[in-house]
């Protein structure tokens, strides 16, 4: 069954037959770069295209057309040319998540020349709600941060959560080049210590320090600690995080529990710098089963989730200021942040007795202002499936924030 869904056969298939369905679109096509000077028979990229795709096509479908209808749709059907077109959706087709959970793959003749930054100027959305055909999946682009003069027009091909080293190393593997943007050459990564790895000292004392690398844009750079003389080469630090990772996604996948993210979260702060990407994702999830599984909402955890907030919006508002890359996760935490405020608002205090409306009303309006960039953030993303259901959701917290400040006669 699985050969009647080659959705990745599909689009290279689409793109062949504008040769002479769609004469300008295939030139169009035939512009944008494929890099096929780096993906050559002998090379991952190639014999993987060559078995899945180029293969696929020639025994399955071109194969098996009539002659007349091959001469008429086809004028070029070479081997070489079906690569050249994998080269082509792989370097530059953008994907688009469906409601139900799928993913296609785009090419627009426009948007593909964006220059790539890991702190990008521009965020881009498709419309998926149109009832002109021509119109689904259009794509927009909107500045997202003020462009001066001069200043290059950006987007991102890459994830803005990852650490330097898996950024630069996915972009080397699928776009074929080296990015050397303002982030991925500081070491710090905006002063967010997002690669960050702790230092255990020189065996004889136990050090505070913190090991960043000496230079990010190399591959065979040092790890130097910021307190003692102790450092670490690269290939061991990569060797470390992928294994981390890898737990990291395990757990991640199969939904555990507060339990199990907490134990793990506590076991890889052994290694990791506090804001690290690894531990960044652990927070994330921990900050929405907060409050939501038995027993897990006493005012310690309280103030711990209200704290992992704020901690995880100053690193994402840092890394994306415009929101052009986060907007979910940054709206998720505002909205989980506003949720903890209300509910600490809401407890008795110690004597048991109840909080006065004075002694709320400062987290009530912090609480406020939390909805309101919950949902200022999902602005640009009303469009897409995933903006417009956290949006709907946020918005039904705002009007259930709105009526208990009007029973309990707060005015903010």
């Amino acid at each position: 069954m699985a050969e009647y869904y080659r959705h990745d056969a599909l689009l290279p298939l689409r793109c062949i037959l504008l040769q002479n369905t769609a004469p300008e679109k295939w030139k169009s096509v035939l512009d944008m770069q494929s890099h096929m000077e780096c993906r050559g028979p002998g090379t991952e990229a190639y014999e993987e295209a060559n078995e899945f795709i180029v293969e696929y096509l020639l025994a399955n479908f071109i194969s098996k057309l009539d002659k007349n209808i091959k001469d008429k749709y086809l004028t070029d059907i070479s081997k070489d040319l079906i690569h050249r077109i994998c080269g082509i959706i792989d370097t530059n087709a953008l994907e688009i998540r469906l409601p139900e959970g799928a993913e296609l793959q785009a090419l627009y003749a426009n948007t593909c020349i964006l220059e790539h930054s890991c702190i990008p100027n521009t965020k881009h959305t498709f419309n998926q709600s149109s009832a002109d055909k021509n119109d689904l999946y259009r794509i927009t682009v909107k500045v997202v941060v003020p462009i001066m003069k001069e200043e290059h027009i950006t987007t991102m091909y890459s994830h803005a959560l990852w650490g330097t080293e898996a950024r630069r190393q996915h972009l080397k593997d699928t776009k074929y080049f080296s990015c050397k943007c303002p982030r991925c050459s500081d070491p710090t990564e905006l002063g967010t210590y997002l690669s960050a790895m702790k230092c255990f000292g020189d065996g004889n004392k136990p050090c505070n320090g913190v090991h960043l690398p000496q230079n990010p844009l190399d591959d065979d750079t040092e790890w130097a600690c910021s307190e003692c003389p102790v450092k670490v080469n690269n290939s061991q630090i990569n060797m470390l995080i992928s294994q981390m990772g890898e737990e990291v996604d395990g757990v991640l996948m199969m939904g555990g529990s507060v339990t199990m993210l907490e134990n793990l979260l506590c076991r890889l702060s052994t290694f990791l710098h506090p804001n690290h990407y690894h531990l960044y994702s652990l927070k994330h999830s921990l900050i929405q089963l907060y409050g939501r599984q038995p027993n897990y909402m006493s005012e310690e955890i309280l103030d711990k989730k209200i704290k992992m907030c704020k901690d995880l919006i100053e690193i994402t508002t840092t890394l994306d200021p415009g929101n052009a890359r986060l907007s979910l996760y940054s709206s998720v935490l505002q909205h989980e942040l506003h949720s903890a405020l209300i509910l600490k608002a809401k407890k008795v205090k110690s004597d048991g007795s109840f909080k006065t409306a004075e002694e709320i009303k400062p987290l009530l309006l912090e609480a406020k202002v939390c909805i309101e960039r919950a949902l200022e953030v999902l602005k640009d993303d009303m469009e897409e499936t995933s903006g417009r259901k956290l949006y709907d959701v946020i918005e039904e917290s705002k009007k259930n924030f709105e009526k208990y400040c009007k029973e309990k006669d707060i005015s903010l």
